[in-house]
């Protein structure tokens, strides 16, 4: 789906190994022989797993936000709302991988530090920043009545792809997304007199009126612009 959440925590890239060269040098009695070296290589993990652990939010999307804690010898990324989990196995000292929502895919996870050399955030699938936070406040649900829902009514257009649409209907909770080309629905409830979530999947809506007080478009995930369809 163009407005569909994209596999979070939704490719392939590697840590840096610290390489720790021993160069022990041994003579021979013999003065004409030439002295020879021995390397010794030891690839070490500097950074404990316990300094990934804390709460990490995109930065694009406010409301998907997990927490990462240590499990064995692995880490474990739960959403802090809904069942969406991971986990992540080490490959170097700051890079993890992990299956992707499907399964079917190897999604890596590069973790990068401040200048205190303190863990700040991540790189998800090399395009997704999220950043390290001390807490989180999930936003509360809002009652609107039903001629309120029912504004937001409508058949939707993609901007960035014509011909693809989407219905939105009014529910006694809050809105029913259905994608049309194949039928899958997501439900939100209203955080705001115009915006609408989707918790389980950390899925924003948020919608624009023009001065009229009539509901013109939809914006998804914050990035994805849909238009509504005049009936």
């Amino acid at each position: 789906m163009p407005a569909s959440p994209k596999k979070i925590f939704s490719y392939a890239c590697k840590f840096a190994f610290v390489l720790i060269l021993i160069v022990t040098l041994s003579a021979n009695a013999n003065a004409n022989n030439p002295t020879r070296i021995r390397h010794k290589v030891i690839l070490t993990d500097d950074t404990p797993l316990s300094a990934f652990e804390g709460i990490y939010q995109a930065k694009d999307n406010s409301f998907s936000v997990f927490k990462i804690t240590v499990v064995g010898d692995k880490l474990l990324a739960k959403a802090l709302e809904g069942e969406q989990q991971f986990t992540l196995t080490r490959k170097s000292d700051l890079s993890f991988e992990s299956p992707d929502a499907d399964g079917d895919e190897t999604m890596t996870v590069v973790f990068s530090k401040n200048t205190a050399g303190e863990i700040s955030g991540a790189l998800v699938a090399g395009q997704q920043q999220w950043n390290k936070i001390k807490s989180y406040t999930p936003p509360a649900e809002v009652k609107l009545t039903a001629d309120q829902l029912k504004a937001f009514e409508g058949k939707y257009e993609f901007e960035n792809k014509k011909g693809t649409y989407l219905q939105i209907t009014a529910t006694a909770d809050g809105l029913t997304l259905k994608q049309l080309w194949d039928g899958r629905e997501v439900n939100f409830i209203a955080i705001g007199e115009q915006s609408f979530l989707n918790k389980q999947i950390g899925f924003p809506l948020v919608f624009t009126k023009d001065a009229s007080g009539n509901v013109t478009k939809v914006l998804a995930f914050g990035r994805d612009s849909w238009d509504k369809v005049k009936e």
